[in-house]
């Protein structure tokens, strides 16, 4: 390696970006024009130097989350990753000095988030169990030749005769559709674990109690993924084996035969139970999460054998056995975890709301500690519509029953969970609400743009009515968008409130429960049978349900679309993954099935690199742009104490406080900020009023920069030669400002004045932080505006 002083060592942010685009080195550059129709030239090898004698290098870590085409199947894993980011999001205190009580109803935060987790694979076990169980193996097998002569393909489990035409075995091969669905969640977790979870050994870094992310063992986080992976695994084995057992011992109990299955149904039970107590222990002790580890496996392969005996039950030979109405035992159990979802998320509400108010969380949280809880419910109630939207749509489907009056056609009514049509109906209020809000956010966009033209009038001197005025105060008004998404976040949870409050109508009028046809046991009615005064509450219920189906069809197709488009082209790869480049960033706490953690990797890669260029006295410039800011902080809170007077962070367009600080208060928040500014010898941050993600960065020991916003666009009128206006760039080019140069400028002269060798008095001259160099100066660093 050259004798380098000093290394800009960038960092994109979502979407990705090529190393050739990061390092500006391709064969030619634009010049002047957009990328319509534009002017270039070749560059030359200064074009590679943002600042001379600075090397530059770029760390891409974009292929982590959109560079192969399995990557779109994560779609599918949309609501795990959800409830994986809630918890982290919770508004719990930092430091060391922490009350009991506050540790406690902490802990209690984890613990609820983490049985939120488990209750979304026990609804996608039982989703594809009402498929390939209930749908197929019980009650198209029920209908005997009917069903084969409707589905010839599914004549061997249905024709009067065939093989497998009894219910024990046409069970048992329609539950090799969940065992498969777990079979791929457990494979793709390990395997994904082995990419993503970088073993190394930690740096000797400084832990910081206010700055969480300062734990050396923070992106180590192989063996907790591993023990909740056991648990979910193993209550997921034992709901198929519930689903698989309890339809015989219907039958044994009303027969009056002894009833042998019931040892093996609380057997299951008992250790679904064991196995979700699992989850109260927590992951940070070593010894005990080892230990916990172990019972997890031990449990996971007790609930594999239990499935094999379930099996077996299912199988025993049963005279005069015939599948009737539904599958026994299902809909209870859909019924039962949707009460506890309920439970879950009130008591989740509650706890954060005691975290913010007895902790130390910040005034600028997002919806007052509620953030956390809104996306968990969030995620819920998706992997709610995903369930009734599969289950709906295959049960329409295979009977061949998809418009009215299709039964004297002759199709063949397939019966889902009347479960199912209360989320149908969330559903659609869910879409007239995002309609509305929409709608709001239109309005106050506009009244947001109004308003800006007296301040872009006043800045650049120009008419308040000129179209070119217009158009820069829209982008500013644009550029405030990210305010307005906690009331959005709000307004989208209403129907989770709604349909809370029909289920408590339900109960307080006594139609909870139904006859579930097929065993006797109950459930959810339809919400059609709930609302039962007057007639045009009826209709209106109805329809609510019928346009939620249809709805929720068209989002699963529309995914299945985006998923197959994504999977065979890159581009459109790339823009799936802006979603796990925001959501996949922490580590797999909460589900250990969700999209894994590229930071777990990107993390350590990059404070290894930095660590590596300091250590034989380079100084390095960390520019980090939009979520390669929030990596770049998560590195520099990594670095070994010696690295500290050899690194200067820039950041431009950077979500560190806007987003960051505010939902994952404990994190990001203005404490752990300040302490961040403490581990570099200069920290300078660059946002603009038109970018929608960047923004200012106030830390407990003060702002990081100026405190006021770049000018964009620099220039109001065409320049000489051009015969286009300078573009507004909101949240894109930030490398291409003056201000970049000027910044990347100050941390080269203060790196150069630390270099070990340097002269004192040089070193001396250089102790302002690279923040605070220019705000003497303010604006007169940046190209001047062009006058009238």
């Amino acid at each position: 390696m050259p004798d380098e002083s000093t290394v800009e060592l960038r960092i994109h942010g979502v979407s990705g970006a090529s190393a050739e685009e990061l390092l500006e080195v391709q064969p030619a550059g634009p010049v002047s024009g957009d990328d319509l129709a534009g002017f270039y030239r070749r560059r030359s090898a200064a074009d590679a130097e943002t600042v001379p004698g600075v090397t530059r290098e770029a760390f891409a870590w974009g292929n982590l989350t959109s560079g192969r085409s399995s990557r779109a199947l994560w779609l599918l894993l949309l609501p795990f990753m959800l409830v994986n980011v809630a918890y982290w999001m919770g508004p719990r205190g930092t430091g060391d000095d922490r009350a009991l009580t506050h540790r406690a109803v902490e802990h209690g935060y984890d613990v609820l988030v983490r049985l939120l987790a488990l209750s979304l694979t026990v609804l996608l076990t039982l989703a594809a169990a009402g498929v390939g169980m209930d749908l197929v193996g019980w009650q198209c097998a029920g209908h005997g030749s009917a069903c084969a002569r409707l589905r010839p393909w599914l004549g061997f489990l249905s024709e009067p005769g065939a093989p497998l035409a009894t219910p024990g075995r046409s069970l048992t091969v329609g539950a090799l559709l969940p065992l498969l669905v777990v079979a791929v969640l457990w494979r793709l977790s390990r395997r994904t674990g082995v990419e993503y979870e970088v073993v190394s050994a930690t740096m000797r870094t400084s832990r910081d109690a206010d700055a969480p992310l300062s734990d050396p063992r923070f992106w180590h986080n192989g063996a907790a993924v591993g023990r909740l992976r056991s648990a979910h695994i193993a209550v997921a084995l034992a709901t198929i084996a519930l689903s698989l057992a309890v339809p015989p011992l219907t039958h044994d109990r009303a027969s009056g035969a002894a009833p042998a299955g019931t040892v093996l149904v609380g057997l299951i039970a008992a250790t679904a139970a064991v196995s979700t107590v699992s989850l109260f222990v927590p992951t940070t002790a070593r010894t005990v999460n080892h230990v916990t580890a172990r019972l997890c496996r031990a449990l996971r392969n007790v609930s594999t054998l239990l499935l094999a005996l379930a099996v077996g039950y299912a199988l025993w030979p049963r005279p005069g056995w015939t599948a009737t109405g539904t599958l026994p035992g299902h809909t209870v159990l859909l019924d039962l975890l949707l009460a506890a979802q309920c439970l879950v998320g009130a008591l989740l509400a509650v706890t954060a709301v005691i975290q913010y108010r007895r902790g130390r969380a910040h005034a600028e949280t997002a919806m007052g500690g509620l953030a956390g809880p809104s996306v968990a419910a969030t995620g819920v109630v998706l992997g709610g519509v995903f369930s009734a939207a599969l289950v709906h749509q295959s049960a329409g489907w295979l009977g061949g029953c998809h418009y009215q009056g299709a039964e004297r056609a002759g199709c063949m009514a397939l019966r889902p969970p009347d479960v199912y049509a209360w989320l149908q109906m969330a559903f659609t209020l869910e879409a007239v609400i995002a309609l509305g809000t929409a709608g709001v956010v239109w309005l106050l966009l506009r009244g947001r743009a109004r308003a800006e033209r007296e301040a872009v009038a006043g800045r650049y001197q120009r008419s308040t009515t000129a179209a070119r005025t217009r158009d820069i105060a829209r982008a500013r008004a644009l550029g405030s968008l990210t305010e307005v998404l906690p009331a959005c976040l709000g307004a989208l949870l209403l129907p989770v409130v709604a349909l809370a409050a029909l289920a408590l109508y339900a109960a307080m009028t006594g139609r909870l429960t139904g006859d579930g046809a097929g065993g006797g046991w109950g459930g959810f009615v339809s919400p059609v049978a709930v609302v039962d005064a007057p007639g045009w509450a009826n209709a209106t219920v109805a329809a609510m349900v019928g346009i939620g189906a249809w709805l929720g069809g068209a989002f699963l197709l529309a995914l299945m679309w985006l998923g197959r488009s994504a999977y065979r082209d890159r581009p459109t790869r790339q823009a799936v993954g802006v979603l796990w480049d925001i959501g996949t960033f922490w580590p797999r706490a909460a589900h250990p099935l969700a999209p894994p953690s590229y930071a777990e990797r990107a993390v350590p890669q990059l404070a290894t690199r930095i660590a590596g260029l300091t250590a034989d006295g380079t100084g390095v410039v960390v520019s980090g742009h939009s979520q390669g800011s929030v990596l770049a902080a998560a590195a520099v809170w990594q670095l070994p104490g010696r690295c500290r007077d050899r690194v200067v962070l820039i950041t431009h367009g950077s979500p560190l406080y806007r987003l960051y600080g505010r939902y994952f208060p404990a994190y990001f928040g203005p404490e752990a900020l300040g302490e961040l500014r403490g581990r570099v010898a200069g920290w300078r941050n660059l946002w603009r009023a038109t970018d929608a993600v960047g923004g200012p960065i106030p830390t407990d020991r003060g702002d990081v920069g100026f405190a006021e916003p770049l000018p964009d666009p620099r220039h109001y009128e065409r320049r000489g030669g051009e015969a286009l206006y300078p573009r507004v760039l909101g949240h894109s080019d930030y490398t291409g400002d003056p201000a970049y140069r000027d910044a990347v400028a100050a941390a080269a002269r203060r790196l150069a004045g630390t270099r070990p060798g340097s002269d004192a008095s040089e070193r001396a001259g250089e102790e302002r932080d690279v923040g605070e160099e220019d705000a003497t100066t303010g604006e007169e660093t940046l190209e001047p505006y062009q006058g009238p």
